[in-house]
């Protein structure tokens, strides 16, 4: 009776997850910030351990790419509502997205830049952008941020630290630590201390404590090596496999260590009755009667074996929220495949929003620079504060361009959506499609074609005829 009351009361009064039963490993009870439950040295072997797997694994290296092409293209837009204004600070961005103008080693243009710091935010987990005062970014990727031994300026502790990361009592970065990495098997060399208004962290956060940023695919590390190692050997036994093997089969047993045959060669050897070479050309083999020959095969990647590996597939790409009907084109219909991708498409826009963040800092530093160097001018009243921009992400082609144009002109229509959002989708502004319908029809009534977009094809034809 007694056992039985200790078990209702656990079942109706408790939880499972605490109870340790011996069948699965037990919760530690440790809770730590996150940056603690990753140490220094811990970090450094996931990040080699990240980079190992896109740097070898195909798989891997796609879905970074396949993420990175949702979420890091993005066009800059003025909206201050000047024409001449948007014109003019469209055109110095522009001139700042250059290489030369952004990149200090003078490599990247921006959208490079911003193509990079999203991939390594992925693999590594954050990366750095130091705003030099001639209007240049240098690139700093998350392993040279370190807490230092030695070497930090007189006043200033290591304990101060975390992870690189000079913080305050309430957890504000105060400054970051660039150390050097090493030239040969010493450790990273301290360097400078950077303040923290000179730089933007552009990293993965999951914790609200939390000073650095953790990859994403660090619960899918695992996976994707052992999906990687499986690979390896599945293809080493697939080599076996291929090799020509023949089996010839009696119906007599002969004893042990008795080899038939004559000796041909003359070198006091008998030799097998069958000797069969595929070297060249078709081979006839000319069996005794009630002998037969037969090939060993290997099923070699067995069924299960390729089953198994998908599933491992479509776990490794939950870690970056990849459907697997990306991988797999033929996975699904047109339904599931819209609806895979409409589910990914939430998932990428909250990582949108973070390099949104990112490039509104960077603007707005850019912008200051401009009106402090007189490159731009703003009109009598009107401050950095009053301007306003749009970072536009690239659009997504349509999987069935009819069916969806002819719903977004039912939404149109019917008030459930406007051109600016429609058009925003597929990565473009509305007042530039708008312009540049302007420009094109004041073309063509200056050469007399007509401008009705329904019947254009046919009506130019006819007159071009005519």
């Amino acid at each position: 009776m007694a056992g039985f009351l200790h078990k209702a009361r656990r079942y109706l009064f408790g939880y499972d997850a605490v109870e340790s039963k011996n069948r699965r490993q037990a919760p530690t009870g440790r809770l730590r910030s996150e940056d603690k439950e990753l140490l220094p040295h811990q970090r450094r072997k996931l990040t080699s351990a990240s980079r190992d797997i896109h740097r070898n694994f195909t798989i891997a290296a796609w879905a970074i790419r396949k993420h990175l092409d949702y979420v890091s293209t993005f066009s800059f837009q003025s909206r201050t509502g000047s024409a001449d204004l948007d014109g003019r600070i469209e055109d110095l961005m522009g001139w700042w997205s250059r290489p030369a103008n952004c990149d200090v080693a003078a490599r990247h243009s921006l959208p490079r830049l911003v193509r990079l710091a999203e991939e390594r935010r992925t693999v590594d987990g954050d990366v750095f952008f130091l705003k030099l005062s001639d209007g240049r970014l240098q690139a700093i990727e998350g392993d040279r941020v370190q807490t230092p031994t030695s070497g930090l300026p007189q006043g200033v502790l290591p304990t101060e630290f975390v992870h690189g990361v000079q913080v305050d009592e309430a957890g504000q970065a105060l400054g970051y630590a660039v150390c050097k990495r090493p030239a040969s098997g010493a450790d990273f060399a301290f360097e400078r201390l950077i303040p923290a208004p000179y730089v933007v962290h552009h990293a993965f956060f999951d914790r609200f404590d939390q000073v650095r940023g953790i990859s994403p695919l660090a619960a899918a590390i695992n996976t994707l090596r052992d999906t990687y190692e499986g690979f390896d050997y599945a293809l080493a036994k697939a080599k076996v496999a291929q090799m020509f093997a023949l089996a010839f089969y009696r119906e007599a047993v002969e004893p042990l260590g008795e080899v038939t045959g004559e000796d041909t060669d003359g070198d006091g050897t008998p030799e097998k009755d069958y000797q069969v070479d595929f070297g060249r050309g078709p081979v006839l083999l000319d069996l005794e009667p009630g002998d037969r020959a037969e090939f060993l095969e290997s099923k070699s990647p067995s069924t299960e074996f390729q089953a198994f590996t998908q599933m491992m597939i479509q776990t490794a790409l939950k870690g970056l929220d990849i459907p697997y009907s990306f991988f797999d084109e033929a996975h699904t219909n047109y339904s599931g495949a819209r609806q895979a991708l409409l589910q990914y498409e939430q998932s990428a826009d909250v990582k949108r929003h973070d390099v949104r963040l990112m490039l509104n800092n960077l603007a707005a530093w850019r912008l200051r620079l401009f009106i402090a160097d007189g490159v731009l001018e703003l009109p009598r009243g009107m401050t950095l504060a009053d301007l306003r921009w749009e970072w536009i992400a690239k659009g997504i082609p349509w999987i069935d361009p009819l069916k969806e144009v002819n719903a977004d002109i039912a939404a149109i229509g019917a008030g459930l959506a406007s051109r600016t959002d429609v058009l925003k989708q597929q990565g473009k502004d509305f007042f530039d499609v708008a312009d540049q319908l302007a420009a094109e029809n004041e073309y063509l009534d200056s050469l007399g074609l007509p401008t009705n977009v329904a019947a254009a094809n046919a009506q130019i034809v006819e007159i071009a005829n005519g």
